[in-house]
Parts: C-alpha cells; sequence; structure tokens
C-alpha cells in the first residue's frame, strides 16, 4: 500500500514528456467533435482525471481564462495546458497536437467529399453529424454545470451570464463581463494550491 502510494506520487512528480502531450492532444482533436467546450471535457477527462497530469482545480481556473481572452478555445486550453505542463515548448507540442488532426481532417474532406456535398445522402450524413454536436455540447453543459454549480452565488453567476444574451438578445461579450464582475463579488477568493492534491472525480 505505502510502496503503491510513494510509487503514484513518484510518478506525479516525474515531468511529462514531450511526445506525450503531442500524442494525447493529438488523440483528443482527432476524435472529439464539437469544437473547443466539447474538446475540453474530453481534455478535462484525459489530463486531469485519467492521467493527473494537472489538478482538477487548476484545469477549470485555465479553461475558464481559455474561455474569455480571443482565439479558439481548443487552442487557448492546449496552450494554457501545455505551458502549465512543460513551458513553452509543452505549448506549442500542446497547440501543434490540437490543431493538426483538424488540419489533415479539412484537406480530407475538401478533397474527397466536396464534390458529393450537394448530394442528398452526404447531405443527411453532414447533418446527424450536426445533431450529434449539439448532444455532446450539452452534455458537456451538463457536466461542467454539475462541478461548478453548487451553490446559489454560483447560480446567480451563470444567470447573469446567459440573461444579458437569451432574455434581452445583447452580444454574450456583455454576459461574460456582468459574470466576472458578479463573480468577483460574490465568490470566495481562495488561495493558490500547492502541489500535490487529492484526485478529481469523474
Amino acid at each position: 500500500m505505502s510502496h503503491s502510494i510513494r510509487q503514484n506520487e513518484e510518478n506525479d512528480s516525474m515531468p511529462v514528456s514531450l511526445i506525450s502531450i503531442f500524442w494525447t492532444f493529438f488523440r483528443i482533436g482527432l476524435f472529439t467533435l464539437g469544437g473547443g467546450m466539447a474538446m475540453s471535457l474530453v481534455m478535462r477527462h484525459e489530463l486531469a482525471i485519467k492521467r493527473r497530469w494537472v489538478k482538477d482545480a487548476d484545469f477549470m481556473s485555465l479553461m475558464s481564462l481559455a474561455t474569455v481572452v480571443p482565439g479558439a478555445i481548443a487552442v487557448n486550453i492546449a496552450y494554457l495546458l501545455g505551458r502549465r505542463m512543460r513551458s513553452h515548448i509543452g505549448a506549442v507540442m500542446a497547440v501543434l497536437g490540437t490543431i493538426l488532426p483538424s488540419f489533415f481532417v479539412i484537406l480530407i474532406v475538401a478533397g474527397v467529399f466536396l464534390p458529393f456535398i450537394s448530394n442528398p445522402k452526404v447531405t443527411a450524413f453532414f447533418r446527424g453529424c450536426a445533431i450529434a454536436i449539439v448532444s455532446q455540447l450539452a452534455f458537456t453543459g451538463f457536466i461542467f454545470g454539475r462541478t461548478l454549480l453548487r451553490n446559489w452565488k454560483q447560480c446567480a453567476v451563470c444567470a447573469a451570464g446567459m440573461i444579458p444574451a437569451c432574455v434581452f438578445g445583447i452580444h454574450p461579450i456583455f454576459g461574460i463581463i456582468t459574470a466576472g464582475v458578479l463573480g468577483y463579488w460574490l465568490l470566495p477568493k481562495k488561495k493558490p494550491e500547492g502541489a500535490g492534491g487529492n484526485a478529481p472525480t469523474a
């Protein structure tokens, strides 16, 4: 028992190899549909829950930062996570692993499927994929909501972010700003955690 605990601690302290970072993000980018938010759920499972390369709390903080800065969410998250694990070179490997699958797949789609895009069967196939992506995004919202919305203050911040766009039809950026300001005043300010900690749960 004590030997396995020591072994886990040693594995946690060992730096993640650059090849492992690239290959993990490459597989995530290759087999995930639905864009950055759907991909973020897979990243959390692979990096924080399964491999424990980052703590779950750290992942959620980095994801929050990635969603409020300009750019593709998947690339932003990959950059921040890669930089967290192996500095700038880790960020480069994570970003390359994330974007290369999309680059190659779109080349194949453009070269093979584009001439048949007007075919009713092909159109029906891509519409079915779009519906599946909606379900993935809904599941992503459910998982992150279950993780983050645990009291009335967090629910109030969430509502403040939704109301400007859903009720008044204004730009979502105002919802983000409103939620950020309200979160600053309502949510507790936690001190950064040290190394180690309990393993996250799914």
